[in-house]
């Protein structure tokens, strides 16, 4: 009889402590819960006093400002100078008979013209260059400047962007003949381009390219959209550096240079793995038909 009563017990208290993790359990997410939910109201609040802060820095800025509204627009691009004329129309918030405002854009100025109460002037804007535009606002010798809104990437407007892969299937890279400083490098895989294409400028022609030193050694053609196999084979020497590119042309005549794969060979013709330039890698460099770089990714080496 003790031992059922025993066993009733052990059961009772397994039961009761099943019960109570149970209990714990939904503790636990009730208060995870609770903590999601102010978190919620919390990032909520943030963002919305957030929005207050630039309402009113907002509001601060339109009654400061000189100017009451103002627009502008592109023109057709100048391909040989590679630069796009814009036009600016100002309204100021108020005008005398001898208001005169002159326009700033990208280090380039001009008086603006007079239209009853509004401006208007055109510039033209390097394609390469930052854009950034102000105005000056003369009254009675007195000078207001203020900078204007302006937030376009005149490259990435105008000039085709360029994505390249390079799907590797050469399994060893390079193979080191033995007691020489030189061996085989093999290059195989797939590869494919893809175009954002830009207001009036698109890809005319492209191809990949095989570089020792710079020199090229192979080359062959490349359609967009599309994957290209590719499988070359040659030898180098100790202190060569293999590079394997995309290179496209646009309509402007630029020439966009995509670096896709680099190995390096150190004067023992043993494989250099850490070198500062594998930053390059997949990025655009863009130059015109002489090889200038009018384009390149800045970057600050460690």
């Amino acid at each position: 009889m003790r031992r059922n009563i025993v066993a009733v017990l052990v059961i009772v208290l397994i039961i009761l402590q099943i019960m109570s993790l149970i209990r714990i359990n939904n503790l636990q997410n009730e208060l995870r819960g609770a903590r999601d939910y102010l978190s919620h109201l919390l990032s909520n609040q943030s963002i919305e006093i957030n929005k207050i802060y630039e309402n009113v820095d907002s509001t601060l800025k339109r009654e400061a400002s000189i100017i009451d509204s103002y627009e502008y627009s592109f023109g057709v691009p100048d391909k040989d100078k590679l630069t796009i004329p814009v036009t600016f129309n100002i309204l100021p918030k108020e005008t005398k008979g001898d208001t005169s405002v002159t326009l700033y854009v990208s280090g380039a100025s001009a008086t603006m013209s007079r239209n009853n109460t509004s401006f208007t002037a055109t510039l033209p804007v390097y394609i390469f260059d930052t854009f950034e535009a102000k105005v000056v606002l003369a009254d009675s010798g007195i000078e207001k400047t203020e900078s204007l809104d302006v937030r376009e990437n005149l490259r990435e407007r105008f000039l085709p962007k360029i994505y390249a892969d390079f799907e590797d299937e050469s399994g060893v890279a390079f193979s080191k003949k033995g007691g020489e400083l030189s061996g085989e490098c093999r290059r195989k895989g797939k590869l494919r381009m893809d175009v954002n294409l830009a207001q009036n400028n698109k890809i005319e022609k492209a191809r990949f390219v095989l570089e020792v030193d710079g020199n090229i050694v192979s080359e062959g053609p490349l359609k967009t959209d599309f994957w290209t196999d590719i499988d070359e084979k040659l030898t180098l020497s100790a202190g060569q550096t293999l590079t394997l590119s995309v290179v496209a042309t646009d309509s402007f005549g630029l020439i966009h240079k995509v670096l896709l794969d680099k190995l390096v060979l150190d004067e023992n013709a043993d494989i250099l793995h850490e070198t500062d330039d594998r930053i390059w890698i997949g990025e655009v460099i863009i130059t015109d038909s002489d090889g200038k770089v009018l384009y390149a990714p800045q970057y600050e080496l460690q």
